[in-house]
């Protein structure tokens, strides 16, 4: 469990007052912002980078925003522990992930889907605006899949209900990993289309970013959410400060569409947290948006929360019975009654944000409250619902995708999956609906079998300090697995450049980043001189980095 609180210790608890919401344009960067000598160890690595992985990077990237030097360690290295892996990056494996859509008279039975263009994740919203018939601002780089779509006039009017499911760390590594675990989704995937050679399309491949991507159509150097913290002037505040989609910087379709109907549809979220909002939208924060539903579990508060300046909180979810019954199902789900699933405590506190399946069960009871209650896919304006299922992602980070804990997880997330589809199929109406599945990234790699070094976050932060003679909490103020924010003040005091910190990240080894005084683990006693790093560029100078890479 203490590998799951570092897991959950990544938000950074600041707020920051800012403007009102705006249509962002996308940032270019710019010229280097600290002085000094410059080097180009750095930039010789980074352009070396393939294409594919530049352009994620660059779609990524939001110049005020992001990191003020981003990393990308080589394949298959990562930044965490033996215990707890992490999944941000620009790499195949990572940004691979399902989209499967479903709905009879909406969705054609195509099966599998093989595009004539490259496909991400920003396709997802306006296929759904399609549906809805609601097209969203210009300019978006997000294109409908119409190849999978009834044509409008072959359509019995527009469906009643719209429902999204994501499996947060659900991605294409995971369903190859154990392919027997998901038989709902195959069904839907066989009776409906599913998009091969999907991506994510940006990078940092973490949920914050990727969620906003799914609700605008765009990525985060325009939509503004890049990762889990982001820079905002001298600080470094969360994107979703109380729960607040003030630095979402684009609408959503649900944004655009529920204006479009007066606010007439129904609008609803049921996720872990604030990051999730992204694929909904902002609620009341925009002028004339209501207070659409917004239902967070908070990764464990013991309680569901929202912020109410923007969002409701419907009061019957407290109490909706069920969870210890859910709790036993997980008891039983390994063939053993003995108050263990897999071998590991399940914690008898009523709350999510543990890494086992009780709450992703007890997650499909809070989802039918809510249909029920608010008569959700009821009558001829179409609703929208947007749910993520998070302790999938959790499990990844804590057991890894290989072993049978993740099957576990995908098995009864499959079941819930299949569970909404006789939902709707019995309240809504077997062609009255559309159900899309995706997820927001793969999982990271099991370091004893695939070889890769985790990266000691706090090791690396310790030794890039003491190479500039400066204390770890003067110079950084946050760092993620794809890049740090570093105090500007401390780096002009001192005479320290980025180019400078991004050389110094290029040159580290393994066995720097290990223990000192300790032997490697034995399977890396003769890799302690291998580099660790791919590239390392000052974000300000990544078009540098794109120039010479062509």
């Amino acid at each position: 469990m203490d590998a799951l609180k570092r897991v959950a210790a990544v938000v950074i608890a600041s707020a920051l007052l800012v403007g009102a919401f705006v249509a962002y344009t996308r940032e270019r960067p710019q010229a280097p912002t600290t002085t000094g000598a410059p080097t180009t160890k750095w930039l010789a690595a980074s352009c070396k980078l393939p294409k594919a992985q530049l352009e994620r990077i660059d779609r990524g990237t939001m110049l005020s925003r992001s990191p003020d030097v981003q990393v990308v360690p080589k394949e298959p290295n990562y930044f965490g522990s033996f215990d707890t892996t992490t999944h941000a990056g620009p790499w195949n494996y990572i940004q691979g992930v399902p989209l499967v859509l479903y709905g009879p008279g909406y969705i054609l039975p195509k099966g599998n889907l093989t595009l004539d263009r490259p496909a991400t994740l920003a396709d997802l919203a306006p296929t759904l605006a399609d549906l809805v018939g609601t097209p969203l601002p210009d300019g978006r780089p997000g294109r409908a899949v119409t190849e999978a779509l009834v044509p409008q006039a072959d359509r019995p009017g527009p469906p009643k209900m719209i429902v999204l499911v994501v499996w947060d760390g659900g991605g294409s590594n995971v369903l190859a990993q154990w392919p027997n675990a998901w038989p709902n989704l195959k069904r839907l995937m066989k009776q409906g289309t599913s998009v091969q050679q999907l991506g994510i399309g940006s990078s940092p491949s973490v949920t914050p970013a990727i969620h906003a991507t799914m609700g605008t159509g765009t990525f985060p150097n325009e939509h503004g959410i890049v990762d889990i913290p982001i820079r905002k002037g001298t600080r470094v505040p969360e994107a979703y400060p109380n729960k607040s989609p003030k630095n979402l910087e684009v609408s959503t379709l649900a944004d655009v569409y529920d204006k479009a109907t007066d606010n007439q549809a129904l609008i609803g979220l049921l996720a872990e947290r604030a990051w999730h909002l992204g694929m909904m939208g902002h609620g009341a924060f925009t002028t004339g948006g209501d207070k659409d539903i917004a239902v967070m579990s908070e990764g464990g508060e013991g309680h569901l929360v929202t912020n109410t300046d923007y969002y409701t909180l419907p009061s019957y979810l407290d109490g909706i019975p069920g969870f210890e019954a859910d709790r036993e199902t997980v008891d039983e789900s390994d063939g053993k009654d003995d108050g263990l699933w897999l071998g590991h405590k399940i914690p008898t506190e009523h709350k999510a944000g543990a890494a086992n399946p009780v709450w992703t069960r007890y997650q499909l009871r809070l989802l039918k409250a809510i249909w029920t209650n608010e008569g959700f896919g009821q009558d001829d304006i179409t609703d929208m619902f947007f749910t993520n299922f998070k302790e999938l992602d959790l499990i990844g980070h804590v057991f890894n995708l290989i072993h049978p804990e993740m099957r576990s997880i995908v098995k009864q997330s499959d079941e819930m999956l299949g569970a909404i589809v006789d939902y709707l199929d019995t309240h809504v109406g077997n062609d009255r609906y559309v159900i899309a599945m995706t997820a927001d990234h793969g999982s990271g790699p099991d370091p004893y079998e695939s070889g890769a070094w985790p990266i000691d976050e706090e090791r690396l932060q310790i030794d890039i300090a003491l190479k500039f003679g400066v204390r770890v909490t003067d110079l950084f103020q946050a760092q993620r697995p794809t890049g740090m924010w570093l105090n500007q003040a401390t780096m002009e005091q001192k005479g320290i450049t980025f180019e400078e910190i991004a050389d110094f990240v290029m040159d580290y080894e393994i066995g720097d980043n290990w223990k000192e005084g300790k032997a490697l683990p034995s399977q890396y006693r003769s890799r302690g001189s291998e580099k660790l790093f791919a590239a390392a560029f000052p974000t300000d100078r990544f078009g540098d980095v794109q120039a010479c890479a062509g």
